[in-house]
């Protein structure tokens, strides 16, 4: 038997070829330190296919894993080396002349192997060239004289994308269950009647948007977001100060700084008086693999009193009224740029996603605190703490994300502060600090 390759994907064809796996089977046994391979007595894996799709517009490695009969399956990641794993209660190996090990030659996925644990449970490993991870998983409903498919796509989107899907799964295994399975329409057309063209479908709704990533380097990487810019000025001060020009002299100042330590590669959502989205600013620190996202403010309220900096994260629900307030502002933003976004999630509505989410807001709340511990001797300082509030641009499923607000505008003590480069540069000087504490301090 053979591995299929389906590279059709939301109606573009691609390629398709067949890959031989030619292994001895007693050199798999010993590999796997089991006795004969059993045939299925109970649920089976069936069939394996890989191929490669788009997710968005931005290419992913397809996993199709058939079984027998309704899959009830756990996943969960390893390091050291990079593995994927998929555990099913009670299942054993019935892939005909597929042997239970073999190589592969699909991108970011070199081997699998089958084996058994624990006497109850049936266990498939593919082990990775680099830090991939899940990005969506989904179930597709038996096809004719086929059986039941467990869909996954798995992209390298850098080392902390990965660690905080391995953190999130380990906290609670993602579990494909055939009552949870999302139908995916089955419209595609097929490359060859080889293989099942609804293997290249996609979930319905929204499919999750990661923009491809460039080439790994070896140092951190931490994305600066310089807030507000070109037609979108920002908040305007008591005496004429313009958010969008503080914010990037903040961000060149910050990057300088952790550049300057040779741990980090700092980067700029922009340099210049350029507008972005917020869905772009996400985007932007994606494709750079960043490995946290730290957005520039410098706010108003309607409250001249208001002052101080306060350091934000990602909540559904926000701290409190200035909080939401403050959120409801910014997410404004994308309104003046056309179309409102502001309504869409930047992440689809992918529960293997918000499972990411959630351990990437939890890192999130670390930096943020590593933040606090910097700055609370400055002016203002830590007194108005850590906020949550439902910030669009922080919305990124696998990189811890901060909104600093550096002080308020309104407020004549803090736009005479936030004016002054001597004092913008001891600001930076505290957010590297406490930056580079948090990177050495979580152990990526």
């Amino acid at each position: 038997m053979s591995f299929i390759k389906c590279l059709n994907v939301q109606g573009g064809m691609i390629y398709r070829h067949f890959l031989a796996v030619i292994l001895p089977l007693i050199s798999v046994l010993l590999a796997l330190g089991a006795g004969p391979v059993k045939a299925a007595d109970g649920n089976a894996f069936t069939a394996i296919r890989t191929g490669s799709v788009l997710v968005g517009d931005v290419p992913a490695t397809r996993l199709v894993i058939e079984m027998a009969e309704p899959i009830n399956a756990t996943l969960f990641l390893l390091d050291e080396p990079y593995r994927l794993v998929l555990d099913v209660a009670g299942a054993n190996w019935d892939a005909g002349q597929l042997l239970p090990l073999g190589q592969l030659d699909e991108a970011g996925l070199k081997s699998y192997r089958y084996g058994r644990p624990n006497p109850e449970t049936g266990r498939l490993v593919f082990e990775m060239s680099g830090p991939s991870a899940p990005v969506q998983a989904f179930l597709l409903p038996p096809r004719d004289n086929g059986g039941h498919r467990l869909v996954i796509d798995v992209q390298d989107n850098g080392k902390t994308a990965f660690s905080v899907a391995k953190a999130a799964l380990k906290k609670q295994p993602y579990i494909a269950e055939v009552t949870d399975a999302r139908i995916a329409s089955t419209a595609t057309q097929a490359v060859s009647t080889a293989a099942p063209a609804d293997d290249a479908a996609m979930p319905q709704g929204r499919v999750v948007d990661i923009t491809g990533p460039a080439p790994r380097p070896k140092r951190w990487v931490v994305m600066i977001d310089a807030g507000h810019g070109g037609k979108d000025s920002g908040a305007l001060g008591a005496t004429g100060l313009v958010e969008k020009q503080v914010t990037l002299k903040a961000a060149r100042l910050l990057a300088s700084k952790l550049n300057q330590t040779g741990l980090v590669i700092a980067k700029l959502t922009r340099d210049d008086d350029t507008y972005l989205k917020l869905r772009q600013r996400i985007d932007v620190a994606r494709r750079a693999k960043a490995d946290l996202f730290i957005s520039l403010h410098a706010d108003a309220f309607h409250k001249a009193s208001a002052r101080g900096m306060s350091v934000f994260s990602l909540s559904d629900s926000a701290s409190d009224k200035e909080a939401a307030y403050i959120a409801q502002q910014e997410n404004k933003a994308d309104l003046i740029g056309g179309p409102d976004l502001v309504g869409e999630d930047p992440v689809a509505a992918n529960e293997l996603l918000r499972m990411f989410q959630r351990e990437s807001m939890n890192e999130s709340a670390y930096l943020a605190d590593s933040i606090l511990l910097q700055i609370k001797d400055l002016p203002g300082g830590d007194k108005r703490g850590h906020r949550f509030a439902g910030f669009a641009v922080l919305k990124s499923p696998d990189i811890p994300s901060v909104l600093v607000e550096m002080g308020f505008l309104t407020n004549k003590i803090d736009e005479s502060n936030l004016r002054k480069t001597a004092y913008l540069d001891k600001l930076t000087g505290r957010l590297n600090r406490a930056i580079i504490s948090y990177l050495q301090q979580s152990g990526r």
